[in-house]
């Protein structure tokens, strides 16, 4: 299926809003697909160029609810729940990789040519892996609040995350879980303690935005310097602040930063799209 690009882009729903999953999802349907060991459970919304967000270890489709409102009227939106958690089944061991085979399976399945990608977290990681070996599937890559390859805290807190599945240390299970089996929950934080990109982000030549927040105190805005430098025209914007959960805590922020991202490549495709520029934000832009 080919791009396409809508005349105007009545995103609405850019701002801070509150939407309850009904009104988040409207005509959404949530059907499911076969993948390699179990189900996928996702969700279309919108008509118009493909955008697929992967959410982070252990969130469903559902994170994305403020997006779904805002980019549906113009795009069309896929969410989806990982195998494991949710709606979706799959038994353990996981990889990263499986996991960014199991959204192309979710992308061929739907038809799509080239989509927008987008991961945050955990989904930026799985993001990563679908446009390196990929690329040609990828009209541009959003990353956010992600990492290539852990650090020893990261590691440290995966670690102790895991442990408190079973010992409930520093927080409840049903907190460390989102309701997600302890032994699902423990093999996803596994295939994230032996991720590491290697080489591949190097091959990664599609447009990339990096979004990160000064404030993070999960995944360290550092890490996503640490990728721009290795993809090659890759920009990184640094938001003053916003926590780990910024598509949410900054929904026009970061809406609009990917509108404007959106905007910029599919006006190199098709330099007659016209998509309305948004409101003009102050992020930080380091490179």
């Amino acid at each position: 299926m080919a791009m396409s690009h809508p005349n105007a882009c009545e995103l609405t729903a850019l701002g801070h809003v509150l939407v309850s999953p009904s009104q988040a999802t409207g005509n959404m349907t949530m059907p499911m697909i076969t993948i390699d060991g179990g189900t996928l459970s996702y969700g279309v919304s919108g008509a118009g160029p493909p955008i697929v967000f992967v959410a982070g270890l252990g969130e469903h489709g559902t994170y994305w609810m403020a997006q779904v409102a805002a980019f549906s009227s113009a795009f069309q939106v896929v969410t989806f729940d990982h195998g494991g958690v949710g709606a979706s089944e799959g038994q353990p061991p996981y990889k990263v990789e499986q996991w960014a085979a199991d959204t192309l399976r979710l992308i061929d399945h739907l038809g799509l040519d080239r989509v927008h990608l987008v991961g945050h977290s955990t989904g930026g990681a799985i993001a990563q892996v679908l446009a390196a070996d990929h690329s040609d599937r990828v009209a541009s890559l959003v990353l956010g609040a992600t990492w290539a390859r852990l650090d020893a805290r990261l590691r440290k807190l995966f670690m102790f995350r895991k442990r408190a599945l079973y010992e409930q240390v520093g927080f409840d299970q049903h907190s460390a879980s989102r309701n997600t089996p302890q032994e699902i929950a423990a093999a996803r934080i596994d295939a994230l303690l032996a991720y590491d990109a290697g080489g591949r982000l190097r091959s990664i030549r599609n447009p990339t935005l990096l979004i990160a927040a000064a404030d993070d105190l999960l995944v360290p805005w550092q890490l996503s310097e640490l990728i721009a430098q290795e993809i090659a025209h890759a920009r990184l914007v640094k938001l003053d602040h916003g926590g780990h959960h910024f598509p949410r805590t900054q929904v026009e922020a970061y809406n609009t930063l990917l509108l404007e991202f959106f905007r910029a490549h599919a006006e190199r495709e098709t330099p007659s799209a016209g998509l309305r520029k948004s409101a003009v934000l102050n992020p930080t832009l380091i490179a």
